[in-house]
């Protein structure tokens, strides 16, 4: 007996060293393998490189194409960049053309009126391709909706150097620029990348439609086209500068009707000016009561478009 516990006692040392060992290189094998595992891994790719050459417009196209994969569209630019566009098909056939949606700013492609617009538009033999409207930068912005001051008269008698102000008023003189410039020419090559890619699916462009701030990019985008559309305004809100040239600009363009589906006075005001200025074809018709339009107004507001698009409503 003493024997055995003599050599019991002997063995239990080196067991311990024995797993101590093993413990060891155990947890050394796997911190390398880890180490292997991070080196060979790859960063999962984000939204932004997956979508090549899409400019980040803050309007959730990347969620809003995931959300519509058999409608959205990535348009190519002329700049290399690509936009967002939803396409909505005529759920009758054989459909009476196509039309485009510029949505309000700050909308995307299917949210505010625009989508429910659209999809109420397919109901009426009617394809349909939206496209956002981005929020111009915050002083740009300020310059676009900066009221027109008429030049102001200068009192007989006075001279030139009393008409020169004490003080420059910075903002006065501020000049949109080439931020401008390059801000509306982005969305002109949207509409026309829309256009072109109806062309493409052999749709007829019918009419544009500008609902709220995209009314402005329209009227510029059809008065450069050589046999524009006819042009459909939802609820106009023309910058003031814009506003000024609506008349002229649309006095030579060839635009064949205009459609304006107002909540508020000022169509009436407009309707004038047009007239006066000779423009031909344009229809106001009120709607609502001038509290702007919302998504449930989608059916309403595509009522009276297919309608007033109808061959038997033409003049």
């Amino acid at each position: 007996m003493r024997r055995i516990r003599t050599i019991s006692k002997s063995i239990y040392p080196g067991r311990i060293t024995g797993c101590l060992l093993a413990f060891m290189l155990a947890v050394a094998g796997t911190s390398a393998l880890a180490q292997d595992q991070d080196k060979d891994a790859e960063p999962a790719p984000s939204a932004s490189t997956e979508v090549r050459g899409v400019v980040s417009s803050g309007q959730g196209e990347w969620g809003l194409s995931q959300r519509f994969p058999d409608s959205a569209l990535w348009l190519e630019l002329e700049d290399g960049t690509r936009t967002l566009a939803l396409f909505w098909p005529e759920m009758e056939t054989p459909a009476r053309g196509a039309v485009i949606i510029l949505a309000d700013e700050g909308e995307n492609a299917e949210s505010g009126l625009a989508g429910a617009l659209a999809r109420e538009l397919t109901h009426r033999k009617l394809a349909v391709l939206s496209l956002g409207l981005e929020t111009p930068p915050a002083a740009l912005k300020r310059i676009l909706e900066r009221p027109q001051l008429a030049p102001e008269a200068k009192p007989e008698g006075q001279s030139p150097e009393a008409a020169i102000p004490t003080t420059i008023d910075v903002m006065a003189v501020e000049a949109p620029g080439d931020q401008e410039t390059a801000y509306r020419e982005r969305i002109r090559d949207e509409l026309a990348a829309g256009a072109a890619e109806l062309n493409t699916r052999e749709y007829e462009l019918v009419a544009l439609v500008g609902i709220g701030r995209g009314s402005n990019h329209v009227v510029s985008y059809a008065a450069g086209l050589g046999t524009p559309p006819a042009l459909i305004w939802a609820g106009p809100k023309f910058y003031p500068g814009d506003a000024e040239r609506l008349a002229p600009t649309l006095e030579k363009a060839s635009v064949p009707r205009i459609l304006e589906l107002s909540s508020s006075g000022e169509g009436s005001d407009r309707r004038a000016s047009l007239a006066r200025a000779g423009v031909q074809g344009f229809s106001l018709q009120p709607v609502g009561s001038g509290t702007g339009f919302v998504p449930r107004d989608g059916k309403a507001l595509a009522g009276r478009i297919a309608a007033w698009l109808a061959p038997d409503a033409r003049q």
